[in-house]
């Protein structure tokens, strides 16, 4: 089969495909559990990490604060997570991993482990360790091209 992929396609076109696949895979995966894509990444950094503050899970997805917000509530009302308010400041909520939360955690690690191992057909080790290197570096570079905009011109070039 001929890939749709052709290298006209300039590199952002080439995430965002990337970057679809993946939400459609998730997607297809999680629907069965009640899940969708848009949740996945809260539940993963939950899985690794508890008592997080919802706002850890904005500046590390660099999501804005409403989709995290949806995703939270979402979660909370299928009993995956459950909130509890900062003693120390009441306008902080912190997140925690239900025993439901925590039963689902190696179905959505095995999803993601399937998915790596699909987009990662026919590469190397080395292959694969450069492309996390480099997609990390993209990612890196244009993170601070939206936030350092100013600094950020056709003319540097």
């Amino acid at each position: 089969m001929k890939s749709p992929v052709t290298t006209d396609i300039p590199l952002g076109s080439v995430v965002s495909i990337t970057s679809r696949g993946r939400y459609i895979f998730l997607n297809d995966r999680l629907r069965p559990l009640g899940l969708s894509a848009g949740q996945f990444p809260v539940l993963m950094l939950l899985s690794r990490e508890q008592n997080i503050m919802q706002e850890a899970f904005v500046r590390h997805y660099h999501l804005d604060k409403g989709t995290i917000a949806r995703a939270v509530k979402k979660l909370k009302d299928a009993g995956y997570i459950r909130q509890i308010v900062d003693p120390e400041n009441r306008r902080a909520v912190r997140l925690f991993l239900t025993e439901k939360g925590e039963k689902i955690v190696p179905v959505l690690q095995a999803i993601d482990r399937e998915w790596e191992l699909r987009v990662y057909t026919g590469l190397s080790q080395d292959e694969k360790n450069t492309l996390n290197t480099l997609m990390r570096t993209v990612a890196q570079n244009s993170y601070l091209a939206i936030h350092n905009s100013g600094d950020f011109s056709l003319e540097d070039k």
